[in-house]
């Protein structure tokens, strides 16, 4: 028996899984009919049991003589359950969804769409190691600075016409999409899947959702998915068709998230899947029908099969490399745990190789905010600070806080996606990074509680305040969120952000709570706040310099300097590090980033040893060009608390 049942080269063909049915009917009507909408009375046309596959029902759209016209359609399942196409790569709502499909000189045809000019002469689409991820919530992508927090839903034209531009202009090369698969959410993320094959009918049409990858490739923006394949949401028509097929009970292994979790060990019959091929056509099909540059898999660690997702990486990885040759490509894991032998080729992983491409780096994240605000301690019989400081800017192991010691790192800066917020907000670690700077920088000072309210005050009001203290106190943390920056851009890793970090957003909602945390749109408004609008142009400066500069597209990296107490408690908290481009110290094109991450300030500052001799260009907030004296071979600047500077040589 054939391994896979679903027909390839025959759109007319709906092969549906209902392993347990005793009958399956699809009822439908044109969609131009909806002045008569009465779905009871719609035409019924059975499915027939499949002779060579048994579990599945078959239905020939082409022999039915049906009229030309594009057609909304429902399943009935045992007569009377009503549910619909799992493989629906085109939605309706009314009443309920539907799936669609047109009919054209009888038979089914599949929408056309003009990819021809996707691709730009001289504009090509930048490989891993070159990429900036901007991690875009579609719902977020609203930019009417009239409406309050939570009532404009952001769509795919929005984020299109409004944002692109801007975006290009700032740098980025890749979007990330949080779940664009419809779901049965409206104003949450998406993180729980209705329809794998179509887009989410609140924020996009195929069509719409096209236009956006080919606008983006035009201007070499890659985009990648972010997909959920641990779970699917219990609207899914799965849940009626084929439970036992898909689903399984949860268990002290996996986390089902209140939702039905997909079953990858059980095979339906032979050697197949049910499951793991579904979400490997579903990979399949949104490379081939929407060019997509990637996959985000959420939720890695729950579906805790890595033979499956070695698999799908494979797959997807061939369907791109088949479809567009020299088009790069990545599957990216989501994986709390930090486990980057994932990304190596290894005996202890399946058949000896990779799983994926690449994992979220969570390691960096904590400990990188554990760096900008002075919070990483030296402990006896621990590594040190400065060690620690080592580690996080490179490749070359991660900082576990549980055993107190470092995990091993990644054979590459591709196999990491380092960032310091992505959505994941839930947290007090996790929060916006103004939040986690701020708060406690106006509790301090007696300037509020540090809740959610006071840091949206104290921010939103900065520009118009008498208060010289809330004012110096926000643009004090602003500009450490640009330090911030220039630390993510410049370590060993694929940098990304969440939408609206690049110029200090902030909280509206309590990020701890999991409906209000989904349900916090960007609020574009704030990027006109003087200090905002100075740090989202100093992020664009960085930004920039990872894409084009050849030195952050390699691995090498050397801390250089520390200042000669930086491993004691109570010290200075000034280093200096080179992304050297396998070049001595000191020559030209080299990227230098001198930081004190402490609260102490220096006016004036010396760095001995520094070998670069030529011209510094200094990236970021405007500064006093720095001191450089030949004679003695050092380096004297300023650096503010907790400022990192940038130089290239």
């Amino acid at each position: 028996m054939p391994t896979n049942p679903r027909p390839t080269g025959r759109v007319g063909l709906l092969r549906i899984p209902g392993p347990e049915l005793a009958s399956l009917v699809l009822r439908g009507a044109l969609l131009a009919a909806r002045d008569r909408f009465d779905p009871a009375s719609w035409p019924r046309y059975p499915f027939t049991a499949s002779a060579a596959f048994p579990g599945w029902w078959e239905l020939d759209l082409d022999a039915l003589g049906l009229g030309d016209g594009v057609y909304e359609y429902e399943l009935l399942a045992n007569g009377a359950t009503l549910t619909n196409d799992p493989y629906a790569a085109a939605i309706t709502r009314f009443g309920g969804y539907r799936g669609l499909f047109t009919i054209v000189g009888g038979a089914r045809i599949a929408p056309s769409f003009d990819w021809s000019d996707e691709f730009v002469p001289g504009i090509s689409l930048p490989a891993n190691n070159r990429i900036v991820i901007y991690e875009m919530p579609i719902k977020w992508m609203s930019s009417d600075p009239s409406e309050a927090p939570l009532v404009e839903l952001g769509t795919i034209d929005k984020a299109l016409f409004e944002h692109l531009d801007d975006l290009i202009a700032l740098g980025i090369n890749c979007i990330e999409l949080l779940p664009i698969e419809d779901s049965p959410q409206t104003l949450n993320w998406g993180y729980g899947t209705r329809f794998f094959f179509a887009p989410d009918f609140d924020v996009a049409s195929s069509v719409d959702l096209k236009f956006f990858i080919k606008a983006c490739h035009r201007r070499g923006v890659r985009v990648i998915l972010d997909v959920v394949m641990n779970m699917f949401a219990p609207e899914c028509p799965l849940s009626v068709l084929a439970p036992t097929w898909f689903y399984t009970p949860s268990t002290a292994s996996r986390q089902d998230w209140g939702q039905n979790l997909f079953l990858f060990d059980q095979p339906a019959y032979g050697s197949y899947f049910a499951a793991r091929e579904f979400l490997c056509e579903m990979a399949e099909f949104w490379i081939a029908d929407y060019h997509v540059d990637g996959f985000r898999i959420d939720d890695f660690a729950d579906i805790n099969n890595w033979d499956f997702v070695q698999g799908f990486r494979d797959r997807a990885a061939t369907a791109s490399a088949t479809r567009f040759p020299g088009k790069p490509f990545l599957v990216v894991a989501e994986d709390s745990s930090g486990r980057f032998v994932a990304t190596s080729d290894v005996s202890t992983n399946p058949n000896g190789r990779k799983v994926t491409d690449a994992i979220w780096n969570f390691r960096y994240r904590d400990e990188i905010r554990r760096l900008l605000c002075d919070q990483i301690a030296t402990a006896w019989g621990a590594p040190s600070r400065s060690e620690r400081v080592r580690h996080v800017l490179s490749k070359d192991g991660t900082w576990n806080d549980f055993t107190h010691g470092f995990d091993s790192g990644y054979a590459d800066m591709a196999c990491a996606v380092d960032y310091i917020t992505s959505h994941d907000v839930a947290d007090y670690n996790g929060q916006r990074l103004l939040n986690f700077l701020l708060a406690p920088m106006l509790q301090n000072a007696g300037l509020g509680d540090g809740s959610v309210a006071n840091v949206r005050w104290a921010v939103d009001t900065a520009d118009s305040s008498n208060n010289g203290a809330q004012r110096d106190l926000v643009s004090a943390a602003l500009r450490r969120v640009g330090s911030a920056f220039a630390l993510l851009m410049t370590s060993v890793g694929m940098p990304m952000f969440l939408a609206g970090e690049e110029f200090g957003d902030v909280h509206d909602t309590d990020f701890g709570d999991v409906n209000s945390k989904q349900q916090d749109p960007v609020q574009w408004n704030r990027q006109t706040l003087v200090g905002n609008a100075a740090l989202k142009a100093v992020v664009g400066s960085f930004i920039r310099l990872r894409t084009a500069h050849p030195a952050l597209q390699r691995n090498e990296i050397e801390c250089f300097y520390f200042h000669p107490q930086f491993d004691d408690n109570n010290a200075p908290r000034v280093f200096a590090y080179c992304r050297g481009a396998g070049l001595p110290l000191g020559s030209p094109g080299q990227v230098i980033v001198i930081a004190n991450l402490g609260a102490q300030a220096f006016p004036s500052y010396v760095v001995p040893d520094f070998r670069w001799t030529g011209e510094l260009t200094e990236l970021g907030y405007a500064q006093a060009l720095p001191l450089y004296r030949a004679l003695d071979g050092t380096l004297t600047l300023s650096l503010g608390a907790f400022e990192a500077r940038v130089f290239t040589s």
